[in-house]
C-alpha cells in the first residue's frame, strides 16, 4: 500500500476533568522526524508518544500538538478532614463547658488549618484519557495517509495508462514510420546520385 506523507488528524475528548484536543499533521520528509507542543503537565508523555509514532510511521516530518483545558471545579476537589473537625468542635465544647462562651461558627471550624484541603484530580486518570484520545488521533492520521496514498496511486496509475496508450499508438505505426524513414533517406541518396546496396541499406535502417 502507498502512504502519503502529507496528512492531518484532529481528535477532541471531553471528560469531567475538562477537555483535550490532539492535532497531528505531517509534510514530506525522507526520514521520520517528530515535533511536540505539549502543556507542561504532559511533557512526561513525550517519550511514549514518540515511540508510538515510530511503530506506525517510517517517514515524514510530523508535528503533534495537544491543547488541554481543565475544568477547575472538577480538577480541584475539597476534602474534609473529619477527625480534625471533630477535635476542633470538642475543644470548643470543652472551653464552653468551663464557663467560656465560644460561639463557634461552623465556617470557623472549616477555616481551621488542615480541616479543608484541596485535592488535585488523579493525573494518572487524566493521562490515560489523554493517551486514549492520542491513540484515536494517530489511528485517524494513519488512515488519512492511506487514503491520500490511494488517491496518489490512482493519479499515477492514470498517467501510466495514458503513457502506455501513447506507446501503443507509436508501436502500431512503427512499420509505417520505418517505411517512411527509409523512403526519405533513399530519396536523399537518389538526389545525390549515390547507388546503395538494398540489403545493406535495410540493415543500416534497423
Amino acid at each position: 500500500m502507498i502512504y502519503s506523507m502529507t496528512a492531518f488528524a484532529r481528535v477532541e475528548t471531553k471528560k469531567e476533568w475538562g477537555s483535550a484536543v490532539w492535532e497531528i499533521r505531517s509534510v514530506n520528509q525522507r526520514f521520520l522526524e517528530t515535533y511536540f507542543r505539549l502543556p507542561e503537565q504532559f511533557r512526561s508523555l513525550e517519550p511514549v508518544l514518540r515511540e508510538r509514532f515510530r511503530k506506525k510511521l517510517a517517514r515524514g516530518k510530523v508535528e503533534c500538538a495537544l491543547r488541554f483545558t481543565a475544568n477547575d471545579a472538577a480538577v480541584t476537589k475539597l476534602s474534609l478532614n473529619e477527625d480534625l473537625a471533630k477535635q476542633v468542635l470538642h475543644a470548643a465544647d470543652w472551653v464552653q463547658a468551663h464557663g467560656q462562651s465560644t460561639g463557634v461558627n461552623p465556617l470557623d471550624v472549616l477555616r481551621w488549618p488542615g480541616v479543608i484541603a484541596a485535592e488535585e484530580a488523579d493525573m494518572d486518570t487524566i493521562h490515560a484519557d489523554v493517551m486514549a484520545a492520542f491513540d484515536q488521533a494517530l489511528s485517524d492520521f494513519v488512515s488519512a495517509r492511506a487514503s491520500e496514498g490511494d488517491a496518489l496511486k490512482g493519479m499515477i496509475t492514470q498517467r501510466l495508462d495514458a503513457i502506455e496508450k501513447e506507446v501503443e499508438k507509436v508501436t502500431a505505426r512503427m512499420p509505417e514510420i520505418m517505411v517512411w524513414q527509409q523512403e526519405k533517406v533513399q530519396n536523399r541518396f537518389e538526389e545525390a546520385k549515390v547507388e546503395l546496396d538494398a540489403g545493406r541499406f535495410e540493415q543500416e535502417m534497423i
